[in-house]
Parts: structure tokens; sequence; C-alpha cells
């Protein structure tokens, strides 16, 4: 519980110091910064990690700094605060993997500590606290019973004073019932003082209230009087901070009682879902074949019985793939600092678009999203968006735009990175990809900009001039490409010179449930993923020819590679009798490189399939990305669309194409 708070607590922080780089004025967000660092420090001084405690002890101090200054930070505090942050997170993770903490705090909170040394502000003071008064309305509140005001100051070291205030409140309200308390019930989880008040109607004697209050850790004094006897109290002036509390007072003893609300959600261990996961898909494999055995068996009431199971196992179905959902917003909270950083390195000025935060998408994908987008927002900021002087010399505005949106996209979920820099230049790729030996000057005069986007996904290409901290090593969109076709999805990218890139990740849903249609080939079945398949088509329909030695099946407005299933997937596809048999439809399947027909002896159907990847030794051997078991008990294998439709071109023959190294 530690580590995952933990970790959460670390983002909002690296969230909350960005956001209030840009709007120091934010004073919602100050207030949120200096609760969550708060909340870290209680939570590692309980674990014993001492050294974590320590430097959130000396990073609330600069906080402090934000609520007594107007204009908020600057760069080089910012700077130190993330550095901290870094630490912490490094801290985190060696807990995770050794059990400590791992780390050295004393150069940072020097550093820290200077920072406030530094502080040649002289801010306000603030007025000492005026005494806490009851409410001008307590005697009406009290109809002529008696209450009592308990006052509890916390110890000056307290590590969690908005627990033991509640601890405090929840301690007395056992004993009767609390008109008024300060904090109030809606402020406790923010409370960061020392002076906790509560007026109480109570048949105890003062003593027991007494004994209740000190009996809770971390309080130091503790005053019982008594406020209302039977007459009302006049003449009470009410002070500012009591005005709160008296304006939403805890006329019911239950609300009080329970000043926050228990958390409705509870942490899973990830391997249990996995594991649920796949007993899901058992479940479905067993009831499909409950149903085709009772459809030969006469019973009374079988069917009926069927069709229950079916309706439960459906419903079940459905909740097992929600718990599996998150949203895309897990992976995406990550990229300010990132944004943030990376302008800074580079002089440029960025202002980061965040679209889509609550598209739900598969825990296992959303776990493996996160290193292809961080490629792609690199490489946005280092080549695509320009520096100030060039934007403001091209008639752009200085500061240019990173966009990052999720959205649903049919049965798959779309993931665009977009800037409006300088664009591809096909030209300049081109000569670039001719000076590393990846194709020839007689290959380079035929580049277009689709081909100039191709030579970006070969490995070892980079357009940068020299090595540096961000780029010029040639790893990056083909590790991206990679990626993705591992989780069963494929990455586009479009650009116009002068206006900017699109990238666009495309990924199904859940990697567990797949959405595919049937096809046979070589008397075997096989799968096509449903969102990969763009139409079909009877072979007869339609004339096939040979262009430079390829069949190409031509349609009304193009020419496509035909492909018969039975060569691609080989020996998969059975025997050579089984080869022999004529295909009769045509599935258009879009990949990496457009689109090809791929011809097969029988369309079966669409199907929704429980998948499992295969060995990596296999995956890589072959154009399959994963398998599934049917409910007659056979074994499907599922096409791995990209890999169908590499080296195949509708306009150049295989001579007179660029090879390019990431098409291997």
């Amino acid at each position: 519980m530690f580590l995952a708070e933990g970790r959460e607590h670390l983002q909002e922080l690296n969230l909350a110091v960005v956001r209030i780089e840009e709007t120091p004025d934010d004073r919602q967000t100050v207030d949120e910064i200096f609760r969550i660092a708060h909340s870290l420090k209680g939570m590692s001084a309980t674990m014993g990690f001492a050294g974590m405690a320590a430097l959130t002890h000396e990073m609330e101090d600069v906080f402090e700094l934000l609520r007594q200054r107007k204009h908020g930070l600057q760069r080089a505090e910012i700077d130190v605060c993330l550095e901290c942050l870094d630490a912490l997170e490094a801290a985190v993770d060696a807990i995770e993997t050794g059990g400590a903490e791992e780390i050295t705090p004393e150069p940072l909170i020097e550093r820290l500590r200077a920072l406030i040394r530094d502080d040649h502000e002289s801010p306000e003071e603030s007025a000492p606290p005026s005494a806490l008064d009851p409410p001008t309305d307590l005697s009406e509140m009290a109809q002529g019973r008696r209450v009592v005001q308990i006052a509890v100051t916390l110890r000056a070291d307290v590590d969690m004073p908005s627990v033991r205030a509640y601890m405090v409140l929840a301690a007395v309200a056992k004993l009767g019932e609390t008109l008024a308390c300060v904090p109030s019930p809606a402020d406790v989880d923010t409370f960061v003082g020392r002076d906790v008040i509560a007026w109480v109607v109570s048949e105890n004697t003062d003593g027991e209230l007494h004994s209740a209050a000190v009996g809770v850790p971390d309080v130091a004094t503790c005053e019982v009087t008594e406020a209302v006897a039977d007459a009302a109290v006049d003449g009470v002036e009410e002070s500012d901070a009591v005005a709160a509390s008296a304006a939403t007072p805890a006329s019911k003893p239950d609300n009080t009682n329970r000043p926050h609300h228990g958390s409705s959600t509870v942490r899973v261990d990830a391997e249990r879902l996995d594991q649920l996961m796949h007993a899901m898909g058992e479940l479905v494999l067993n009831r499909t074949q409950v149903e085709v055995l009772a459809t030969q068996a006469d019973v009374p009431g079988l069917q009926q019985a069927i069709q229950g199971l079916t309706r439960t196992s459906h419903a079940l179905q459905s909740m097992v793939m929600q718990v599996r959902m998150i949203p895309v917003e897990a992976v995406l909270l990550r990229f300010p600092r990132l944004v943030r950083d990376l302008s800074v390195k580079l002089s440029k000025q960025v202002e980061l678009e965040l679209i889509g935060k609550d598209t739900e998408l598969d825990r296992s994908v959303v776990d493996s999203l996160g290193d292809p987008l961080v490629h792609l927002i690199r490489n946005s900021l280092d080549h695509g968006l320009e520096p100030p002087a060039d934007r403001i010399a091209a008639g752009k505005p200085p500061t240019g735009t990173l966009t990052i949106a999720a959205r649903h996209a049919g049965g798959s979920i779309a993931i665009t990175v977009k800037d409006d820099g300088r664009g591809i230049d096909p030209a300049r790729v081109a000569a670039v990809a001719v000076d590393r030996g990846l194709i020839t000057r007689e290959q380079a005069q035929l580049i277009d900009m689709r081909g100039a986007i191709e030579l970006l996904f070969a490995p070892g290409f980079s357009t940068a001039a020299e090595v540096g901290a961000l780029s010029g090593r040639g790893v990056g969109m083909d590790a991206v490409r990679e990626k993705i076709r591992e989780l069963g999805g494929e990455v586009t990218v479009t650009s116009v010179q002068g206006e900017g890139t699109v990238n666009e990740i495309r990924l199904p849903l859940t990697l567990a449930i797949m959405s595919a249609l049937l096809v046979e080939a070589g008397a075997r079945p096989f799968g096509i993923p449903l969102q990969r398949v763009e139409r079909t088509m009877r072979l007869d329909d339609h004339p096939v020819r040979s262009v430079a030695g390829r069949k190409m099946l031509v349609l009304k407005d193009e020419a496509l590679p035909l492909r018969r299933a039975v060569d691609v997937f080989g020996a998969a596809a059975g025997t050579a009798a089984d080869a022999e048999a004529p295909d009769t439809h045509v599935v258009i399947v879009r990949g990496v490189e457009g689109s090809i027909a791929l011809s097969v002896s029988k369309l079966i159907g669409q199907r929704e399939l429980v998948t499992r990847p295969l060995p990596p030794n296999v995956a890589q051997k072959a154009a399959v990305s994963g398998a599934a078991v049917l409910s007659n008990g056979d074994i499907v294998l599922l096409a791995d669309c990209d890999a169908l439709t590499l080296n195949t071109h509708p306009a150049l023959s295989a001579g007179e194409r660029p090879t390019l190294a990431a098409a291997v």
C-alpha cells in the first residue's frame, strides 16, 4: 500500500509543481502541493524510511514559500524540487526491489536549505490565530441541553495532524453529539494545524471526556469546559476561523462520527487479474462445449438452463473485462513533467495539451504504452518543433503546441502525438539515408513523403547531426514500431512540410479477447483481427493480373498485391494436398505498408477469441501474432497483419523499390 500510494503522491506532486510553475497564483494548487508533501512525509516516517521523511520535511519548508509569495518559485527552485522528486521516486523503486530506500538526502537537503536562506523577501507575518470561540448560534443548536467545549492542542512535532485531529473528533463523538468542530468534517483531511476544538452535547463527566481526548497519540494538552448550561450565551463575537465551521455544523452525529468516507476501491495484484482473465477464457470455452452437447441431448429444461448459464457467463465476462480496464490517464500524467524538462534543455517554448485522459484501455496495454509514447514525444520536441526564433521567422507563434489525444475508434483505441512544427522534409531524409548507406542515390530519387516516413523507422536512422542526450543514436522509431506490433497494434505517421507531424498509435482495447474473422486456408482455420479487415469479396468477381512477376488483384479504384493464405502461413496451413484446395474468397487486410489481398478457401465467420501469446522464437519467424482455442478444441493461429504487408508495394517491383532495413 505504501508503494502504490507513494507513487501516486509523487506523480501528483510532479504535475502540481509543473502546474504551479506556469500559474504561480493558483492557490488551490499551492494547498494541494503542501497537503501531498505532508502526507508523503507522514507515510515515510510511519514506515520507518527516515531518508525520505527527512527530504520531504525539508521540501515542506520550500513549499511553505509558495504560501508566502505571490509570484511562486523561480525556475532554479523548481529544478531542485523536481530533482528531489526524482530522488524520492528512485527510493520507492529501491524499496520495491530490495526493501531499503537507498537514498542519500543530505546534498539535496542542503540545496533546499540554501533556497530558504537565499530567500530575501520579507513575507508578511501572519497574525496570531484568534481564539476559537463558540458559534453564536450554539445555544440554539443545544436546545436547552448541556454543551461541553473540548479544546485539544497537538504536539509541535506531530507528523500527521489531520489523522490525529480525526482521531480526537471521533473519540469525543463516541461520548455525545458533536454540534460543531474545528477543523470541520469537510476540512479534516487537509488539516495542518495543532488546535482541535469540539462542542459536544454529552452526559458524560468532564473527566471521561478528558480521558477520551488525551488517549489519542500526539495530544499535548486538553481542556474541558462547559460552553452552554441552561441559558443562551450572549455577546460572543464570532471569529473568522469558526465561521466556516459554524456555516456547516454537524447537526447529525453520524456526519461527525465519520468525517471522511472510506475508500470505495480495493487494490488487487495485477497477476491475480491476469489469472482471473485466463480462468474466464476457459469458462467461455467450456460453456461453448456445453452448448454444443446440449443441442445433441433431449433433456427437458436443459436448454433453458443453458440459456441462463450463457447470460450469466456473458455478464461475468463483461465485468472481468471492465475490471482490467483503466484510464489512459495513468500513462499520460507522466508527460507534463517530461515535456517541461525537455523544453528547458532544448530552449524551446512548448504548450502541452492532453485530451481524452478518461479513455479506458486494458491494463496490460497501458503498462506497455509508456516507452513508445516517450519516443514520439522526444522526436516531436527535438526534431519537430522549431526554436522560437525560427517559428517567428516562419510566421508562427513562438510557443509550439504538442497535443497528446486518446480516443476510441471502433474496437480499438487511437492515441495521437501531434505537433505544429516544421514537418518532415523528404529530400533531407533521403539525403541522410544515402549518407548512412541505407539506400542508393538512384533510390533516393524515388523517395516521397511516404518513403521518407518509412525510412524514419529504419534501425540506425537518425536525422540528428550529432549524438546528444536526446537523439542521434538511431534508436527510437524502430523500437516504437516493434513494441506496438507486439501489442497487436500499428503506428502511422503523417506529415505536412512546414505545418507539423501527426503520429498515431492504434491498439486493441484489450489483449485478452479479440474480435476476429475466421477463415480457412489449407483445411486449417486462421483468425484475422477484425479491426484490420477492410472488406471481403469473392475472388471470381475481380480480375487478377501479373505485374512485374507478382499477382495483383484489380479493383475498381486500385490494384492490390494478391497473396495466398496457404503460402503466407506455410506448413501451418496443412499438407501439400490441403494446399491444392482452390481459393474462393479474398480478404482485404490493412497493414503497416498499406493493404493487401489475401485469398482463402473459405470464410467461416466472426468470433470472439480468447487469445494467448506465442513463444518469442515462433512469433519472430511466422506471420502470426498469437493463438486461440475454438469451442471444438481446435487451435486457431492469429495473423500478424503488419508482417503480411511488409515488403509489398502496389506500384514498384521488388527490384525498383528501396530496400529498407526496417522492413527486412
